[in-house]
């Protein structure tokens, strides 16, 4: 498993046997304080259900975590081949509400460079990049190729930018469905595609839009894993 120092996050699973490299947001729970000691509590998954409410939901958002990439995989994937880590795994102050955090950039920076040092070396050729915040950063940094009417529409405005602590709220939050599911090339190498969040999986109300959106993606995600078998 991934180092961990102090309130930082560890990531889940092997660079060394991972293919898929799937990314988060940040290590906590947008309704808690609590910090995951492994991305998206993904070690609660291999354990039994819980049946204590705090502990329980922890356990949800794994089990969404790994059906959410089961689905988009079509099964071609085993668990063991999943490395999950965050854009940011150091521990940020919770906003005010079910607000989402914002990322700054240093912190932003820093979680590239370690992404970027994870994948050195690595038999990862997919990545899935979940939320608008995290996929205006790496378009931002340059990961990968920027959709400039995305990047203007996910830009944080300012009320949420000048409050204390900061959260994220983009010029306009629906622009994500124009690059959800689409595939772009990651540093001129890797199939990379925007996913929602999976805390909003399986897809029902109003993220029942996307559906279309994950449609694609289905297809495009088992294209690419049944490549890297050839």
């Amino acid at each position: 498993m991934c180092a961990r120092g102090d309130e930082v996050t560890r990531c889940w699973g092997s660079p060394e046997t991972a293919r898929v490299l799937v990314i988060g947001h940040d290590p906590r729970l947008q309704d808690s304080s609590t910090l995951a000691d492994y991305c998206f509590f993904s070690d609660y998954y291999f354990r039994d259900k819980p049946t204590v409410r705090s502990e329980l939901a922890k356990y949800q958002l794994a089990e969404a975590l790994f059906v959410c990439i089961r689905d988009l995989t079509g099964g071609r994937t085993s668990d063991e081949e999943l490395l999950v880590t965050n854009l940011c795994n150091q521990a940020l102050p919770s906003p005010v509400g079910r607000r989402t955090v914002l990322l700054p950039r240093r912190e932003v920076e820093r979680g590239l460079r370690d992404l970027r040092a994870l994948l050195t070396g690595s038999q990862i050729s997919l990545i899935l990049a979940m939320s608008q915040q995290v996929n205006y950063w790496l378009q931002v940094l340059g990961f990968y190729p920027a959709d400039a009417l995305f990047v203007e529409e996910s830009t944080p405005k300012e009320i949420g930018t000048r409050s204390d602590p900061p959260y994220y709220e983009p010029s306009r939050p629906g622009a994500f469905k124009r690059i959800c599911g689409k595939e772009f090339i990651a540093d001129g190498q890797y199939s990379l595609f925007p996913i929602l969040h999976v805390k909003s999986y399986p897809l029902k109300g109003k993220f029942g839009l996307y559906e279309p959106n994950y449609a694609a993606c289905r297809i495009g995600v088992r294209r690419v894993i049944d490549s890297m078998s050839v």
